[in-house]
């Protein structure tokens, strides 16, 4: 399940702490891509700018078959305002069915 407690940056990039110290931490509004509601979740993105928090959130929230709705940069009013009374649940991972790879030699010896 996603942790929306903790403040995500881009997956496998590293970040000195130097270099972070000079990136913002946005508001991101996530919801489900088919959703009752919508009310939106918030998370929280850091990067230097609102596309590339846009980039990376929906890179995160992909796999969950979750959109991204819009993104607060740091001091605009809106910022971190959650309204969730009535938003849908979050959802667990979804795993799409893979077709099973061919099959080795060496595992089928019924071929020969």
């Amino acid at each position: 399940m996603l942790d929306l407690n903790t403040s995500f940056s881009a997956p496998g990039s590293i970040t000195t702490p130097y270099l972070r110290s000079f990136m913002s931490t946005f508001c991101v509004g996530i919801r489900n891509r088919e959703a009752i509601s919508s009310a939106c979740r918030n998370m929280y993105v850091k990067a230097f700018s609102s596309e590339e928090a846009m980039g990376i959130a929906s890179l995160l929230v992909r796999p969950y078959d979750m959109i991204v709705k819009f993104v607060d940069a740091p001091g605009s009013e809106t910022y971190g305002e959650e309204d969730i009374s009535d938003a849908d649940p979050l959802p667990v991972l979804k795993v799409r069915n893979a077709p099973l790879p061919p099959l080795s030699p060496f595992e089928n010896k019924n071929l020969f």
